[in-house]
């Protein structure tokens, strides 16, 4: 143990050795609490900007807040697009929504995302995606959501497993609203990718009795959202692709050139529909005891076709040497390729459709008891969160295999892809495109529990500068498994024996796509099908076989101390946090058991240099547990070419050791000018990488697994200002500046996936008693990711939302809306191969609504 950490411990113990012979003290430290809070009446933008910036200077530790002060008054249509406003927040999209945030230089998964204080299980749908316990953003609805802290520095008392950032959602609770409280909305929603506009309804009812003794509040909301992105893409590094009778990229003079294996020009379509319901239960027994019952149901249904126009040169192709384009770097990056064997089975122009329906719930129940005297207070809760996904799914190839000669194709993919097919008319044609290669059908099936147990104590005091003493314990038990049932054993062959063609699940022709991009060179036009074919799949399903299971149980517990103290010019807190993790992994042969601990101090400390004037200082070490996929257990061997790739659940967590240094000047209730400079020092990274080994089945393998190799390190500066002018108009704007490094073994040195060197926000906004107006620009410079396998090169990014309120009256207000309204697109290049690696355009959404509240 080292010197700070035993100073650490024994500073907590002095506080905790001297409860006893303070206690009569205590009125002392509670009045000197009752004179810092702070008491906000203002509403609308101002007011909800207002209560976020008392709750960042009240924090003990690094914190920023979003703030709802009325009902449906947050900021933004979804949570993930109001947490890229904060300073160190930079978000990822996938389908237009924005479903995971890296803070600070960490990956979305390396963050924690808690409700009312708890965790919250998660799952997925994507069956190509990686398990992780990122909680995704596109389940909640931002309508029943009153606030959310995101804590930038650690306290000893918040769950550990963030060494990025926590996000604690906050919901209403009865008691603390007004006696009878209703709100009701209902809206249009838009997406420029598609036609058409959907429906979005929500309301809530709250209500407790002239006692204020006991509260109920029940609320629900139903948003409907047709999603579109559009997307061009490689496939496949760049590499020479000669594997014979494997896979083979050749020219007509026998050479294998450096090129992708392929390219795409594809449209994901999606009926997306989110619930949230929630029922919490207020009773205050007498003025020292409250009962608290919490309800909450996430619900996202998301039935899609993604449609990829494939040409697939390892598939039959061939490419025309006398047309290869090669550039500085000697990869092929045009070309015209066609079918190589015009009597083979299949061609390299396709149509790859894949039909999913994928259904999302999170249930969460809270049961809390919270206990106040004079001295001291008690909490107890009991809650279980539980998670399921469900989702059958086809995938399917068509192509003109009976004209062969249909498949050549003249393509560029050095900027913008140029994808242009000899016959474009093949690929509109449902019946000339016939069923080869792939039928599958299966039902990709996810869930994840957890159960937890939480007493928290806190003795108040006035001695040796301690106001309180806080102290708790945490048993949590989680559970995380998967499987694919898999149901198309003979599908194939005998779909192939009907001839069925595209035209047997005729769903129309789409044009157009991709217009902010394309020119006349650029494939925009193709057929598509519907999903009828996951009916076939069910009508002729073979016996269900089980693929990719596996099961991951975490035992988890946890023990802290904290002290918090406070002097005539500072006030901070002092921890210890303890926890203890059992996990045991298996799938249907194999099973490991392992144990790891962690201890994680933390300090939090703010001086008031004058009143209106705080330096803050923050230090703590934290860690993130490895992914649940790089914990499961999975086996691959082959004994003929001596390789293996098998799990690894004996992995460390990630960690980190934070520091934080900033200044923070509140020259009015509602205006903040501020700097923060924050490190992060991340140890035991998790990599994959492959080693020789011998394991059961294979001596001397090559094994790939995830193991505990690399290091990294983070080092920013956030700016912050935010300005009332006391005239209507405001002003809020950030800017975070971050070094990251990774030191890889297996890539190098090289920035953390996901992070930009520079990224800022810039919104403005007017209110009076007849209208809130507000525009909001976000912006980020490039960034290294991961897309379809590929590292890529993520060109700079920016997006401008906007919104204006009429308050028709007291009660009623007209809104309008748009998110991404200039429709940017997100570009990633390969600079070292020289070539464009994807282009999406995910459309801008504008909303329409009214809503009422009484």
């Amino acid at each position: 143990m080292n010197k700070s950490l035993s100073r650490l411990t024994l500073a907590i113990l002095v506080g905790c050795c001297a409860v006893p012979v303070v206690a009569q003290q205590t009125a002392t430290s509670d009045a000197q609490a009752t004179d810092n809070t702070e008491v906000i009446q203002v509403r609308g933008i101002r007011g909800s900007l207002t209560k976020a910036l008392a709750t960042k200077r009240m924090s003990a530790s690094v914190l920023d807040s979003v703030s709802a002060e009325d009902i449906g008054d947050f900021p933004d249509k979804n949570i993930g697009d109001a947490l890229q406003r904060i300073s160190g927040v930079t978000v990822s999209r996938t389908y237009g929504e924005v479903d995971g945030v890296n803070i600070r230089g960490t990956a979305p998964e390396h963050s924690l995302l808690l409700l009312n204080g708890q965790n919250v299980a998660t799952v997925g749908w994507f069956d190509n995606d990686p398990f992780t316990r990122s909680f995704n953003f596109e389940m909640v609805s931002a309508e029943q959501v009153a606030g959310m802290d995101v804590y930038k520095s650690t306290e000893a008392q918040i769950n550990e497993g963030a060494m990025g950032g926590t996000i604690n959602l906050k919901t209403r609770k009865p008691l603390d609203m007004d006696a009878f409280a209703v709100f009701g909305s209902v809206e249009a929603s838009h997406n420029t990718n598609v036609d058409g506009w959907e429906p979005n309804v929500s309301g809530l009812v709250s209500w407790k009795d002239e006692n204020e003794r006991f509260g109920v509040l029940v609320a629900h909301s139903v948003e409907k959202n047709n999603v579109a992105r559009e997307t061009q893409s490689t496939f496949g590094g760049a590499q020479s692709w000669n594997i014979p009778g494997i896979i083979e990229v050749p020219d007509t003079d026998g050479n294998f050139p450096v090129t992708p294996l392929g390219f795409a020009s594809i449209l994901f379509e999606e009926q997306r529909e989110r619930t949230s319901s929630q029922v919490s239960l207020q009773f205050q027994a007498n003025e020292q005891l409250l009962f608290s019952a919490d309800y909450n149901r996430f619900e996202l249904d998301n039935p899609h076709v993604n449609t990829a126009i494939f040409n697939f040169m390892h598939v039959n192709g061939l490419v025309d040497a006398d047309t290869a384009v090669y550039n500085e770097q000697g990869v092929l990056v045009a070309a015209h390729s066609r079918a190589n064997d015009l009597d083979a089975y299949a061609v390299p122009l396709f149509n790859n459709t894949v039909v999913r329906t994928p259904n999302m719930v999170s249930d969460v129940i809270n049961l809390n008891m919270d206990y106040t005297t004079d001295h001291w207070d008690l909490s107890a809760t009991i809650g279980k969160s539980t998670a399921k996904s469900r989702g059958r799914q086809s995938s399917v190839w068509f192509g003109d295999t009976e004209n062969k000669q249909n498949s050549g194709v003249t393509w560029d993919i050095r900027d913008i892809h140029k994808f242009t097919p000899d016959n474009p008319g093949s690929l509109l044609d449902h019946d000339a495109m016939k069923l080869f290669m792939e039928f599958s059908y299966l039902n990709n099936v996810r869930d994840h529990e957890i159960d937890y147990y939480q007493f928290d104590h806190e003795y108040h005091l006035d001695a040796l500068g301690f106001s309180s003493i806080e102290s708790g314990i945490k048993y949590q038990e989680q559970k995380f498994s998967a499987q694919q049932e898999n149901m198309h054993d003979g599908l194939l062959a005998k779909a192939e024996a009907a001839g069925l063609s595209m035209g047997s699940f005729n769903g129309g022709t789409v044009s157009g796509i991709l217009s902010e991009v394309s020119d006349s060179s650029t494939l925009t036009n193709f057929a598509v099908i519907n999903d009828s074919v996951l009916d076939y799949g069910e009508a002729n399903k073979s016996a269900m076989t089980i693929d990719k299971y596996f099961v991951i149980k975490e035992d988890i517990t946890s023990a802290y101390i904290k002290g918090n103290f406070e002097g005539d010019k500072f006030r901070g807190n002092v921890g210890l946090r303890w926890v203890d993790t059992d996990v045991a992994s298996n799938n249907l042969t194999l099973s490991q058991s392992v144990n790891y601990s962690n201890l994680l101090p933390s300090l939090n400390v703010v001086y008031d240099i004058q009143d209106d004037i705080l330096l803050r200082f923050a230090t703590s070490k934290s860690v993130s547990r490895p992914q649940y996929e790089q914990m499961k257990m999975a086996s691959k061997i082959e004994i003929h070419q001596k390789t293996a790739s098998i799990g690894n659940p004996d992995i460390k967590p990630y960690q980190s050791n934070q520091y934080d240094l900033g200044i923070e000047w509140y020259f009015n209730e509602s205006s903040l000018a501020s700097a923060t400079y924050f490190r992060k020092d991340i140890s035991d990274y998790i990599e994959s990488t492959s080693e020789v080994e011998s394991i059961e089945g294979c001596q001397g393998c090559i094994v790939t697994r995830f193991r505990n190799t690399g290091e990294a390190s983070v080092n920013g500066i956030e700016l912050q200002f935010q300005q009332d002018f006391d005239n209507g108009f405001g002003v809020v704007a950030n800017y975070t500046y971050t070094d990251s490094e990774l030191d890889s073994v297996s890539t190098g040195k090289g920035p953390l996936y996901g992070v930009s060197e520079n990224s800022y926000n810039l919104s403005a906004y007017y209110e009076d008693e007849l209208i809130s107006a507000r525009i909001a620009y976000n912006a980020r410079d490039e960034w290294r990711q991961n897309y379809n396998g590929q590292v890529g090169t993520a060109e700079p990014f920016n997006s401008v939302d906007a919104s204006l309120i009429w308050h028709v009256t007291d009660k009623v207000d007209i809104s309008v809306e748009g998110v991404n309204i200039l429709n940017e697109v997100r570009q990633l290049y390969r600079p070292e191969l020289g070539y464009m690696h994807s282009v999406d355009q995910f459309g801008a959404r504008f909303f329409i609504g009214a809503s009422y509240r009484m």
